[in-house]
């Protein structure tokens, strides 16, 4: 009777903690951006009233004629900013998930080249702990397993060799065809628990 494993769907690249402070930063982002908008265009404004309070000659029809260009610029100005910030967050992000993604890359190059030697661990504060710890373990269980195959593998070849060398000799018995027929049954075993 086979026991079949069920597996609960991990989250790997969605950390909550990461992810809220993530949104935090980008509210941050917006809010100063929001800010730094609402400022710069009260200041420009301001200004461009200021000229006009003053001057004895004012040439304009609409006030949408003094305030467009005013308006255009600070808004011009804030985009600007928002994008730099923007940028500057999206890189952070990026510097910040490459570093981890690119080991665990090479990591699973590394297992599929067939070494399984070296452990799979990421610096303590890097993301993607949990999917770190589910690939060591994977590598874990298949050295694991290939060790049992290679000791299986080992006892088939005594016991072969055993059976060939009663045979030459002639006096082959059928404990060594027992013997030899145990091995490939516990290798078949083996194979079958590496497959599952």
């Amino acid at each position: 009777m086979s026991s079949v494993k069920r597996y609960r769907r991990k989250i790997y690249f969605i950390n909550k903690d990461f992810q809220s402070r993530f949104i935090l930063r980008f509210v941050a982002v917006a809010t100063v951006w929001s800010a730094a908008s609402v400022l710069l265009f009260f200041y420009l404004a301001n200004k461009k009233l200021e000229e006009i309070r003053y001057s004895s000659y004012i040439d304009m029809t609409t006030t949408s004629e003094l305030l467009m260009p005013v308006t255009i610029g600070a808004l011009a100005v804030s985009l600007l900013m928002f994008a730099g910030i923007l940028g500057y967050a999206i890189h952070t992000l990026l510097h910040k998930l490459s570093g981890p993604l690119g080991q665990i890359r090479r990591d699973i190059l590394r297992i599929a080249a067939g070494d399984l030697t070296s452990d799979i661990i990421l610096r303590e504060k890097d993301e993607f702990q949990d999917l770190a710890a589910d690939l060591e373990g994977m590598r874990t269980e298949l050295r694991e397993r290939i060790v049992r195959i290679k000791e299986q593998q080992s006892m088939l070849s005594a016991a072969a060799a055993d059976l060939n060398k009663s045979v030459q000799e002639g006096n082959a018995s059928l404990q060594h065809v027992a013997s030899l027929e145990a091995a490939v049954v516990r290798m078949k075993e083996g194979v079958r628990a590496f497959q599952s």
